[in-house]
């Protein structure tokens, strides 16, 4: 049995059935098998790192960014590789990514959540050696470059927050979602427009009538990338049995997260 978690924060909830659930910003401690992962990592950041902070990660971001230009990265989990792209007009988020392969933080990540039709989540701090990397990095969140030109289509990679003393929607540094989707109709569509305040344009719209997605978290987290090829592993890691939180039975892992180019 998993020792069990720590709800740090509650997102809101959503009453409509189509649309599965919400991101959760989940901590817990470490279960046997993330701490059995420990031995397979190394932290990858020099001893000459300074720990990010509020006051500091634009800076800090923007400056690794600068030096650390990379966009595509191959992600292997547990059910299959992933190979994602970056955007560059999200360069906050994508240079946090980024130093988050680089540093070896994203080794033997857990899943955390996994929903059918939504999204699998990973991310978060389960084992020692990636808490400790994780204190190396530094404690803190990201502003938000959430844009309608980048919503939450099939393949889409978000970030995960707390809605808790988060007016501003800062993303945590250390939690991704890899979105599965469903479609959605015209009712569901005028159902979260009048449940977020969110007018959805035209493309957005006729998108998610057509095609999957999870349009009831757009403008709520920031998508910072996507799903360029092995879109078809998100689907084996959603349709896993799980707990009544979400977290699948038999742990599930980002094996290893390498830049290409």
């Amino acid at each position: 049995m998993k020792l069990f978690f720590i709800l740090l924060t509650s997102l809101i909830l959503f009453g409509c059935n189509e649309t599965p659930t919400n991101i959760k910003d989940i901590k817990t401690t470490p279960t046997k098998k993330a701490t059995e992962k420990t031995a397979k990592k190394i932290n990858k950041l020099p001893p000459s790192f300074i720990p990010i902070t509020n006051k500091t990660v634009v800076e800090r971001l923007t400056q690794y960014g600068k030096s650390n230009p990379e966009s595509i990265v191959d992600i292997y989990t547990t059910k299959g590789k992933i190979r994602v792209k970056l955007y560059q007009d999200t360069p906050l988020h994508r240079a946090n990514f980024i130093l988050l392969v680089k540093s070896g933080y994203l080794n033997g990540c857990l899943f955390s959540r996994v929903v059918p039709n939504f999204m699998a989540q990973c991310g978060g701090s389960y084992d020692e050696l990636q808490k400790s990397i994780q204190d190396t990095l530094g404690i803190y969140t990201i502003p938000n470059e959430i844009s309608r030109h980048h919503f939450h289509k099939k393949g889409a990679i978000g970030a995960a927050r707390s809605y808790t003393n988060n007016p501003d929607k800062r993303s945590e540094n250390d939690e991704i979602y890899f979105v599965e989707g469903t479609k959605y109709g015209d009712l569901s569509l005028d159902h979260y427009e009048d449940l977020n305040n969110y007018k959805f344009n035209k493309t957005q719209r006729n998108y998610y009538k057509n095609n999957k997605g999870a349009a009831h978290i757009d403008g709520e987290h920031t998508v910072f990338g996507e799903i360029i090829s092995g879109y078809n592993v998100v689907p084996k890691l959603t349709s896993v049995i799980t707990d009544s939180q979400d977290w699948p039975n038999v742990d599930l892992y980002v094996d290893s997260a390498i830049v290409v180019n």
